[in-house]
């Protein structure tokens, strides 16, 4: 009976070892993102920062808003690519790594910029959520809401991979 409950045992740990190693990559790279922006808006909107619209970018030059297009991109790859060289064998269990890690990401992304800036005041706030491939603007709620359901299938994505496993197992026994 131990026997057949130690691979799931072993699965559990090392599917918690890339979640929580995801999850530290993720938690820092949202610092650094919030300390970009938490630069933007104090060089740009020195003022303080409030969107109406995306007419309110246009204090923000051409080929900074260009860079900034950029650097989105860039967070992508790497979350991208930190979830491809994660512990996931499987093309779901690395999409659910993904997952984890942007979702971990945007949430922390706004806890920083709240930490750096005391921004933003609430769930309701609005914000230029990102400019791919246009601007998407919305209340902070909305990307801490996708960010929890992110979080939840990824979850449920590696724990029904988790079953399968053990099943698998079980029925070969």
């Amino acid at each position: 009976m131990r026997d057949d409950s130690t691979p799931m045992l072993k699965l559990r740990k090392d599917a918690l070892t890339a979640l929580a190693w995801l999850a530290a990559f993720a938690v820092a790279m949202a610092y650094v993102e919030a300390a970009v922006v938490a630069y933007l808006r104090l060089l740009y909107y020195p003022d303080g920062f409030s969107i109406e619209g995306v007419a309110s970018l246009q204090c923000v030059p051409p080929g900074v808003l260009a860079i900034e297009i950029g650097r989105e991109a860039a967070t992508i790859v790497m979350l991208a690519a930190v979830a491809f060289l994660s512990a996931g064998k499987s093309w779901w269990e690395r999409l659910a790594h993904f997952m984890w890690a942007f979702a971990l990401w945007d949430i922390f992304y706004y806890i920083w910029l709240y930490v750096l800036l005391r921004w933003p005041s609430g769930p309701m706030t609005i914000d230029v959520l990102f400019l791919i491939p246009r601007p998407w603007i919305a209340p902070v709620l909305v990307p801490l809401l996708a960010s929890l359901l992110m979080m939840g299938a990824a979850l449920a994505i590696l724990s029904g991979r988790c079953v399968r496993r053990a099943v698998g197992r079980r029925m070969r026994t």
